[in-house]
């Protein structure tokens, strides 16, 4: 009986972002070489896979387009730091468990920005942090549809194109899009005092989106 009627749900996804934690911010200017955002790491065009994420591809996207907004107000590039990798990595895992997005974690010895960055061995003077929740399929916001397309096919309401799901690349375009927009993660972004950053994701199941993402940017100085 079920199959003689169709149904449709639509959702409106509004998305929250934390304050942007920063233990230090300082913008000192300097003058941007021609061309220092680099390059968009090969491969960054694939979709993500959440089952086992390219982390360090990921990051370097994140970075390639931060280096972008850096250099076109000539500030110098961020460079990478697998030691700060590590300590995102953990804690976007911890904040995929916890479903929840937050500057402090229960895990001991990590509870706190600082602690992460000591017990990843960071090396650095000064640090800050970015966190962020965004969704496996780029819904940017828009209402979407599941009508007559199955588990995971959503549509965009109002074209009823198919939603695709998000790349390294494109989650990473519009998350630091995002991060421009928020006054506190933009200072972290445009500080002149922070020289490295690298971002790290790790996915959450949810059966009304078919999965969230939970992003760590930690930056160091």
């Amino acid at each position: 009986m079920a199959g003689n009627y169709r149904y449709e749900i639509v959702m409106k996804i509004f998305f929250a972002l934390l304050t942007a934690l920063t233990l230090s911010v300082i913008s000192i200017p300097a003058k941007a070489a021609a061309g220092c955002e680099g390059t968009l790491p090969a491969g960054a065009e694939r979709a993500i896979d959440t089952a086992r994420p390219d982390i360090v591809l990921f990051s370097a996207a994140v970075r390639y387009y931060a280096n972008i907004e850096r250099c076109s107000r000539g500030l110098p590039p961020f460079g990478p730091d697998p030691q700060l990798r590590s300590a995102a990595l953990g804690h976007s895992l911890f904040m995929a468990r916890a479903n929840t997005m937050t500057h402090v974690s229960n895990i001991s010895g990590r509870r706190t920005l600082q602690e992460r960055m000591r017990a990843s061995q960071v090396s650095m003077r000064t640090a800050g942090e970015n966190v962020a929740q965004n969704f496996v399929f780029a819904i940017g916001g828009r209402s979407i549809s599941t009508a007559r397309r199955g588990t995971c096919g959503f549509t965009y309401a109002d074209t009823g194109q198919p939603v695709p799901a998000h790349s390294y690349a494109s989650l990473a375009q519009e998350q630091v899009a995002r991060w421009m927009a928020s006054p506190g993660h933009r200072k972290n972004l445009l500080n002149g005092r922070f020289n490295r950053v690298e971002t790290a994701l790790a996915y959450a199941p949810d059966k009304a989106t078919c999965g969230r993402i939970y992003m760590t940017q930690n930056f160091a100085g």
